[in-house]
């Protein structure tokens, strides 16, 4: 078992995955466009983001623990994570609350990564400061996970991650009461998103080359989702997001799930033509730099809104200005940053 999941890892493609930049982009695309026009729905560009970090980081956890001894994959891990989230998120949040202040008993959620956490108790702060709770999710996501990749045995993963799922559903159901936020915002509730990714990266490290075989069958689930949904929203009055209840609670988003999880799957197996789309420049350069661009794009809303020049005009110009942050955070810190990745070394396994 061990040699066969060795002899699949040594053969499978290098840790970046060029089309998944174009996915990273259309999910900050959607939320954009959420906020900016409000679309309706597009708020789910946010699953998309939880897929693919659910299936990035385990991929990439899954990869240390083979290679490395468990102290240097959790330092290894822990240490990139650090370089790669950090820096970015207080620059962006200094930023923000030096021009947008809020109340000095607000900002240490904030700042220490809880702010899902004051969304349910306190509700959330309108405006620039209204997307930070997803980075939240991801933070207490990096804080449990490598304990379950790096220490549970390799056949009980996919079950662990298959109740992940389950009870993410559960939880939904469970603590509807505390409110909607408490339903959309806590990481159990949203923690199936993150555990299907997971288990396309099992699959991934497994048998790269399902992903390609799979195309058909993907893109039918993906539509099927999609249309589920859409009958759902069309015959039932009563399932809505905001309505709180549990069809949508626990069926609307685990619908999201499958969609996503399937798009995800669809296009790291994607022939030529659809990775020639997500890998074009324009998709790309978004994609590369989604990161700052979400946690900036409401605060550059924001400013520009303030001018009154409509909300089409305001789109337009709050998404150069935005894209405009994002790349001086991208070639300014980001980037220079991942030229310390090798700080720690990697401590091979004997």
């Amino acid at each position: 078992m061990l040699e066969r999941l060795g002899a699949a890892m040594a053969a499978s493609p290098p840790d970046r995955i060029a089309q998944f930049d174009g996915l990273r982009a259309f999910a900050f695309l959607a939320v954009f466009l959420h906020h900016a026009l409000a679309v309706p729905l597009l708020w789910m560009g946010v699953d998309l983001f939880f897929v693919l970090s659910g299936f990035l980081i385990t991929r990439n956890l899954i990869g240390l623990r083979t290679t490395a001894t468990t102290s240097s994959a959790l330092a290894t891990f822990f240490y990139r994570r650090v370089l790669r989230i950090i820096p970015p998120y207080f620059a962006a949040l200094t930023l923000v609350l030096i021009v947008r202040p809020v109340g000095a008993a607000h900002i240490p959620w904030f700042y220490a990564f809880a702010s899902n956490i004051h969304d349910v108790i306190y509700g959330p702060i309108p405006g620039a400061l209204n997307t930070f709770w997803s980075i939240a999710v991801e933070e207490q996501f990096y804080l449990v996970w490598p304990a379950l990749v790096l220490f549970l045995s390799r056949r009980v993963l996919p079950a662990v991650f298959v109740a992940c799922v389950v009870a993410a559903a559960v939880a939904r159901f469970a603590v509807a009461d505390w409110g909607f936020n408490a339903v959309y915002r806590l990481t159990f509730c949203r923690m199936d998103l993150l555990a299907a990714g997971a288990l396309l990266a099992l699959l991934d490290r497994r048998d790269p080359a399902w992903f390609a075989r799979a195309r058909v069958p993907l893109a039918t689930l993906a539509l099927g989702a999609l249309a589920g949904f859409g009958l759902l929203t069309v015959a039932v009055p009563t399932f809505r997001t905001n309505l709180n209840l549990p069809l949508f609670n626990v069926v609307g988003f685990g619908l999201s799930t499958v969609f996503f999880t399937s798009i995800l799957a669809y296009a790291r197996g994607a022939g030529p033509i659809v990775v020639r789309v997500l890998t074009l420049p324009p998709l790309a350069f978004v994609g590369k730099v989604s990161y700052m661009a979400y946690l900036v794009h409401e605060f550059a809303l924001g400013i520009v809104g303030e001018r009154g020049w409509g909300r089409a005009p305001t789109a337009v110009i709050a998404l150069g200005m935005t894209l405009a942050i994002a790349a001086v955070s991208w070639y300014g810190l980001e980037q220079p940053l991942t030229r310390l990745r090798g700080w720690v070394a990697i401590k091979p396994r004997a």
